[in-house]
Order: structure tokens, then sequence, then C-alpha cells
């Protein structure tokens, strides 16, 4: 064998094992970038579990807030019908009231006193 032939060999040995490293090394890359990955995929799907799961917890919070604000809609409207029907019976009251005669007769006479007032009730 020439000094070509044998330096020719010896080069392919040395070919064939950087081969054989930069293949183990490659897997071993590829071990890492597969296992990186798959980490990265628990990881997403854990944070669009916790996203969902705040989703839900907002959406039955708006729902109570709605149902209470109907109910607090139905008081306010309750209160209100019976604030109009409490005026309407007072401005009915007031012409046959003594005591609103006598408060507005008192009014204007400079004793306007608690022993007044009673002293015109009826």
């Amino acid at each position: 064998m020439s000094d070509c032939d044998s330096s020719f060999q010896s080069h392919q040995k040395i070919n064939r094992s950087n081969l054989l490293c930069e293949t183990c090394e490659g897997s071993e890359d590829e071990g890492r970038r597969l296992k990186r990955r798959e980490k990265n995929r628990v990881a997403a799907q854990k944070s669009r579990k916790r996203q969902t799961q705040r989703a839900d917890l907002l959406h039955e919070a708006c729902e109570l807030l709605e149902q209470r604000n109907r109910k607090l809609r139905r008081e306010v409207d309750s209160l209100s019908e019976e604030q109009r029907l409490l005026t309407e019976a007072l401005r009915a009251h007031e012409p046959l009231c003594p005591i609103m005669h006598c408060l507005f007769a008192s009014s204007t006479s400079p004793n306007l006193q608690p022993d007044n007032m009673a002293a015109c009730s009826v």
C-alpha cells in the first residue's frame, strides 16, 4: 500500500468516526429537541386549561352578577310602585287631613311648638 492509500484509508476512518460522533450528537440533539418539544406541548396544554378555567369562573361570576342585577331591578321597580301608591294616597288624603290644615295654619303663626301642634290634633 502506498502512503496515499494509507492516508486515504485513515482519512476515511476519521471521517467515519466523525460521522458516528456527529450521528450520536445529532441523535442526542434530536432527543433533547424532542424532550423540549414535549415539555413545551405539556406546558401549552396546562396554560390552555388554566385559561379555560379562568374563563369558566368569569362566566359564572357574570351569571351571578346578572341574576343579582335582575333581582335589584325588580326591587327598585317594586319600591318605585310602592312610592307612587303612597304618594297618590297622601295626595288623596291631604284635603281631608285636619293635621295638615293645622300645620299650614300654625306655620304662619310665630309659635310653632310641638305642644301647639298636639293641640291641633283631633
